[in-house]
């Protein structure tokens, strides 16, 4: 009730949000300050703490040094030998009563650690050892001065004491004994009054070992020594990070503490100050800023009423124009007398304007689809979430051989009812993918038909868009018997096409007018070397390149599609792996005016024949026949070769013409086919005889040539000399008779000067000559060397 009456105004409504946001506005103020105020008087608090520390830390270590330089003075004013030290000890302690001002007892240790004498002088003290404690050993050991830890004090007396110790030496500089001076702790001498100096009301201050760690004065100490506590503040100062206050934890209760190294003595002095002590000024601060703010609250809240009243006045001469507009919505805006309001009221007729113009478009549009509606040639249909039909045009119900009257017995019935039970559950699955995703299908599907025929449909379905409100469907049905009957028809060629094209052994490749294979049969694809996946859809010159024969240069689909349409070229395919295969190919380029004019269709049928024909011409071209030897022609090609290398990088090679002894008679003896039969057999021993890389010849007749490559004029030497014995050894048994036959070689080093393969065939068929002038059946190097 109160929130409604509260809030039931547009003016109420503006003075709440005013006045929440200036009480907001004001906490936020009041917030900074508050909080600029305790930062500020924490950080004031902290320098004060430090300066204290600071003071305190140099009081105390003056207090220290002073202690320290005395006994030091006092000492030294001593040099005695360990033994008088020793016998003289009470007199000694008579000499240094005037430290008594500044220790709580003076003594004098022997070089063993024992008390020899002490003043005051305490019962159970005199021959006392000290021995083991650490201050004694570390003046004996460093035979410097030393300030002990707190150290409790013997004869059953609830005392700990500080010790300060100076080592006495002898005049030759030997240790004769050590000076102590004892303090108790909070003795008047030394800590007395600084436990009773007021930090503070919780506030106290602190002293510990570095060493050791104990609380040598401490607000809760009293004489119990307490061991420092885990406070991480404290440790962290005992570590060494010391100088500077932080927020810390002192005996569960926050506290700012500072802590601060002295200088003449391993101690660490703190000053320690409850928070709550430190942030009280800024808690009173608070209280006032509160207040403060509550008052200029309360203040404020008539003026922003009165204010309010005047601000909204335009509102009521608004609220009137829009009454108007609603029953006019092309009437003149009056003036307002606010820019704003008047800028809303042009914007407000302006919607009302366009809204009566909207409704008229909509009335249009709605008489247009009706009539669109009625004469389209589509079925179209409207269903809800429940596939209830809730509008169908004419159309649909001539696709299910319904007559157009009875639509209206339709209305309300399911959609889903009228399809044919073997396209059901495809339509059905698509209409639960559309209400779960919104997302539209399309597809192919039977339909019931009154008169029992076959009907094929394409149906289609998207979801209206509607602002809110019950979800609706548009569905458009097209009556695609006839099409889908005709592409049926045209599969069932086009299948029958690809089978016979798969089993002929041609290879028949179809390309579209971009040169991209839309087809490939088995043939092609094995020809190819690739699969069907790789082939479709990619230009055919990827796998397709084609040379001449004669002159190895490319020829380009192009060239052939003009030059040399519907002919049959013998070409070379240039396969991936530069593998060469013949074919005969024929391009034919597809005309007329359908839809695949443009299209080529390339055949290639294999041409393995021709290339082991023109493989065999160019074999027979360079070697002899009879004895599988390199002919002239091909020797003088290898020689050639060699020298132009040669010219380059010179490399030792050696040239050997060989001809056969009295191979005339075993030819006239045994006729041609003996002759032949030995011609074979020397071939084949100077095969043996040479390395696979050096080049045997027959250059004619009984006269052969050997090529013996990168071979020192040495090695080739000894390998023809060994072919001569293999030749001359060889025995030819033609029918009852043998025959031997011997040769004769002339051998020439190849030199870096010879470019022409007519000098070096000249040396050495001069050196085979006169191998022959020299009984034959020998081996002559050019020049006359054996």
């Amino acid at each position: 009730m109160f929130k409604s009456v509260l809030l039931s105004t547009l003016r109420l409504r503006l003075l709440v949000l005013g006045g929440l946001f200036l009480a907001l506005l004001l906490l936020l103020a009041g917030g900074s300050a508050y909080v600029q105020s305790r930062s500020a008087l924490r950080e004031v608090q902290a320098r004060s703490l430090e300066a204290l520390a600071a003071r305190l830390a140099a009081d105390v270590d003056d207090r220290v040094r002073t202690r320290q330089v005395l006994l030091e003075q006092a000492a030294a004013n001593l040099q005695l030998a360990p033994e008088q030290f020793e016998q003289q000890g009470a007199e000694l302690i008579a000499r240094f009563r005037y430290l008594k001002g500044m220790f709580s007892s003076v003594l004098l240790y022997d070089r063993k650690g024992n008390v020899i004498a002490d003043y005051p002088g305490l019962p159970g003290r005199l021959g006392l050892n000290v021995a083991d404690q650490d201050y004694f050993r570390a003046t004996r050991d460093s035979l410097r001065p030393q300030v002990s830890e707190p150290v409790p004090m013997s004869g059953g007396l609830k005392r700990t004491v500080i010790v300060f110790t100076a080592p006495v030496f002898s005049a030759e500089g030997q240790l004769a004994g050590v000076l102590g001076g004892s303090l108790e702790l909070y003795s008047p001498e030394l800590f007395g009054e600084l436990k009773n100096i007021a930090i503070g009301q919780g506030g106290f201050l602190t002293i510990h070992s570095v060493r050791s760690q104990l609380a040598i004065l401490h607000a809760d100490a009293g004489d119990s020594m307490p061991v420092a506590t885990a406070d991480p503040l404290l440790q962290r100062a005992l570590g060494g990070a010391a100088g500077q206050a932080a927020v810390g934890d002192s005996h569960g209760v926050p506290a700012l503490q500072v802590y601060q190294r002295l200088r003449n003595v391993p101690w660490l002095l703190g000053v320690v100050l409850p928070l709550h002590e430190v942030m009280q000024p800024a808690r009173v601060l608070g209280g006032h800023y509160l207040l403060l703010l509550l008052v200029a609250l309360l203040l404020s809240l008539p003026l922003a009423w009165w204010g309010m009243r005047r601000l909204l006045r335009p509102l009521g001469r608004l609220q009137n124009q829009l009454t108007v507009l609603q029953r006019d919505p092309y009437a003149t805006t009056v003036a307002l007398g606010c820019s704003e309001l008047q800028r809303i009221a042009h914007e407000v007729a302006a919607a009302c304007r366009r809204r009566a113009d909207c409704e008229q478009q909509l009335a249009a549009r709605d008489a247009l689809f009706s009539t669109l509606n009625e004469v389209s040639p589509m079925g179209v249909l409207v269903v809800d979430a429940q596939a209830r039909l809730q509008s169908l045009n004419p159309a649909s119900m001539r696709v299910a051989g319904l007559p157009a009257a009875e639509i209206g017995n339709w209305l309300g019935r399911h959609w889903l009812d009228e399809i044919h039970p073997d396209s059901l559950p495809q339509v059905a699955g698509q209409w639960q993918q559309l209400l779960a995703t919104g997302s539209g299908f399309e597809l192919l599907c039977r339909l019931r038909h009154r008169d029992g025929c076959r009907v094929m449909v394409e149906l289609r379905f998207s979801e209206l868009a509607t602002s809110g409100g019950e979800r609706r469907f548009l569905g458009l049905v097209s009556d695609v018997s006839a099409r889908e009957e005709a592409r049926g028809s045209l599969q069932a060629e086009r299948e029958r096409s690809l089978l016979l094209l798969g089993s002929i052994s041609d290879a028949v490749v179809l390309t579209n007018r971009m040169d991209e294979v839309e087809y490939a049969n088995p043939p092609a694809l094995a020809l190819f070397g690739v699969p069907a996946s790789d082939v479709l859809g990619r230009l055919l010159g990827v796998f397709m390149n084609l040379v001449s024969p004669e002159t190895g240069l490319a020829v380009p689909l192009r060239d052939i599609e003009r030059d040399a349409a519907g002919k049959t070229l013998a070409l070379d395919l240039l396969s991936r792996d530069m593998r060469v295969q013949p074919v005969l190919l024929t391009l034919s380029v597809m005309a007329g005016s359908g839809a695949l004019q443009g299209y080529k269709v390339v055949v290639l049928r294999d041409d393995g024949e021709r290339q082991q024909r023109m493989q065999q011409q160019r074999w027979e071209a360079s070697h002899d026949v009879l004895t599988g030897l390199r002919n002239r022609r091909g020797f003088l090609a290898a020689l050639g070769e060699v020298l132009d290398d040669n010219r380059v990088h010179y490399q030792p090679h050696v040239l050997a013409m060989i001809d056969l002894d009295h191979f005339k008679a075993v030819n006239d003896s045994a006729g041609q086919q003996g002759g032949d039969l030995l011609l074979q057999d020397v071939a084949r021993i100077m095969q043996q005889q040479v390395r696979s890389s050096d080049i045997v010849a027959r250059l004619g007749g009984d006269e052969f040539a050997i090529l013996l490559c990168h071979c020192e004029l040495e090695v080739a030497e000894r390998m023809l000399r060994e072919l001569l014995q293999a030749i001359d050894a060889h025995i030819v048994y033609l029918g009852e008779r043998a025959f031997r036959i011997s040769a004769s070689i002339g051998v020439t080093m190849i030199q870096p000067q010879d470019e022409r393969a007519q000098p070096v065939l000249s040396r050495a068929d001069d050196a085979c000559y006169q191998a022959k002038q020299r009984g034959r059946n020998c081996l002559v190097l050019h020049a006359g060397k054996l």
